[in-house]
């Protein structure tokens, strides 16, 4: 079957065909002839609803994409493709100049017309491109087959994700993830992390491209847009192949840590992996946070000197039965003291537990004024530095828990204009998009919460002269006055 057969329309059986054969199709109908991982990304995107490809800069990804822009369209009947970036420029300059140079060697065989960021060859098979900051973008837009492509995906906020994964209803509706590895957090690291079973994932390194791999001839051009020997060299010598830039941009692996991330991934997986064994020398302490908003969780971290013993969390709930399940959990652990966030509706836990009387409650309001105020901007940032110290130190053994791993990782920091140490707030955190670091937050509880200043100690004596020198004898008084 050839491409002349093919154009410009191709009937229901050949549709059939070429929906299973993206490589060929690309090879015997738009003449371009893909590597062996733009290959196993083409097929996969036929073979499986959600595809994530993390990659170096330079591995012709975007290309793909583009092949599989055309490859959709021109394989059914009916069909959307939604193509997304975190900005315009991106959508314009990356993805849809690709599809245009397509277009352009192949309009008389794929048909319709094309502008900047769209593709129309009927009214009902057609692909778009556009950013957005707001979800109603992606409101009304199903079809039996939709293809939504992801360009740089690390990069685009969460509630577009959510947006996005509200379209996908139909049994062929695909969704492509592609881009750098940049960030420790959100769909596009959970993809390759805590949601991997949901997804075919596909990795590309610098050494996976043909310039390394020989799939082409030594003497031959790279194919455009390729990475080249010498640039993989140049970042080597100039960030050094331990730098978050070397890992992101060459090697397409996620960095061990962002510049301003507070606890590298590398020591939170370490502590996942660590076991201590809960000793008898120290008291068992629980952390708890407690949900402020509609969709957290109040989340209870019970340790016993480095080791956590249990993580236990609970879905929003009225005040009586948020202290109720904190106290079934103190009571099954014997715990000893209690630290609760006590802002919001945590004061309300804090002062009913305290009522109970079943162990000592420590009420924590990481907002107030930190102890080393010169270094640390508040309470909240002084403490989390302290658990990082814990990391730092292997003196900690938490859960293997993808969320809680996740959220430790996307804890970042700055300096305010006074050099103090400050932390984002749970606010910022989840207007940026990033779910509540509730889990995060108990652990720091259980761990770093400061204790309280002694209550003052009162001591009646009579205004006599014996009473005078008892309390001189007490507290250490000269009587020489």
């Amino acid at each position: 079957m050839s491409k002349r057969q093919l154009a410009p329309a191709i009937g229901t059986s050949e549709q059939q065909y070429w929906r299973r054969k993206p490589v060929l199709f690309a090879k015997e109908y738009l003449s371009v002839n893909p590597w062996k991982k733009q290959q196993e990304i083409l097929s996969a995107i036929s073979n499986h609803n959600r595809v994530a490809v993390r990659s170096c800069n330079g591995s012709g990804k975007t290309f793909t994409a583009a092949l599989a822009t055309i490859w959709w369209l021109m394989t059914h009947d009916e069909a959307i493709v939604i193509t997304t970036a975190p900005t315009e420029r991106q959508v314009q300059n990356l993805l849809w100049r690709e599809i245009r140079g397509i277009y352009l060697k192949n309009g008389d065989l794929i048909g319709g017309k094309i502008t900047s960021t769209r593709l129309e060859l009927s009214s009902n098979r057609y692909a778009f491109g556009f950013s957005t900051n707001t979800t109603e973008r992606f409101q009304g837009f199903h079809n039996e087959n939709l293809l939504i492509i992801v360009d740089e995906a690390s990069g685009v906020k969460e509630p577009i994700f959510d947006a996005i994964r509200s379209c996908l209803t139909t049994a062929n509706a695909k969704l492509l993830m592609i881009g750098n590895p940049q960030n420790l957090s959100g769909t596009f690291y959970d993809a390759f992390h805590k949601t991997r079973s949901q997804w075919e994932t596909i990795h590309i390194s610098a050494f996976d491209t043909p310039i390394f791999t020989r799939e082409i001839a030594a003497h031959e051009p790279p194919p455009p847009g390729i990475l080249t020997k010498e640039w993989v060299d140049e970042i080597a010598g100039f960030a050094g192949e331990e730098n978050s830039r070397y890992q992101i941009h060459v090697l397409g692996e996620f960095p061990s840590q962002a510049d301003d991330t507070l606890i590298p991934l590398k020591w939170i997986e370490q502590a996942a992996d660590r076991h201590f064994d809960p000793d008898d020398e120290h008291d068992t302490v629980m952390g708890l946070d407690v949900a402020r908003f509609g969709d957290a969780k109040t989340v209870a971290i019970v340790r016993r000197g480095a080791a956590v013993v249990e993580m236990r969390e609970f879905p929003s709930a009225e005040l009586m039965e948020t202290t109720g399940r904190a106290q079934e959990l103190a009571t099954e652990h014997d715990v000893k003291t209690i630290f609760v966030d006590q802002v919001g509706i945590g004061a309300g836990v804090e002062d009913r537990l305290k009522e109970l009387g079943i162990t000592r409650v420590v009420g924590v309001n990481a907002g107030l004024k930190a102890s080393n105020s010169e270094r640390f901007s508040n309470l909240r940032a002084e403490m989390f530095h302290g658990l990082r110290q814990r990391f730092a130190d292997d003196d900690i053994a938490i859960p293997n828990d993808p969320e809680l791993i996740s959220q430790l990782a996307s804890l970042t920091y700055t300096y305010t204009s006074r050099g103090q140490l400050q932390m984002q707030s749970k606010e910022q955190i989840r207007n940026s998009g990033l779910p509540s670091p509730d889990k995060a937050d108990a652990l720091t509880l259980a761990f770093t919460a400061p204790e309280p200043p002694p209550e003052p100690e009162l001591f009646a004596f009579p205004l006599t002269r014996e009473g005078v020198e008892s309390y001189r004898r007490r507290f250490g008084k000269s009587s020489n006055h």
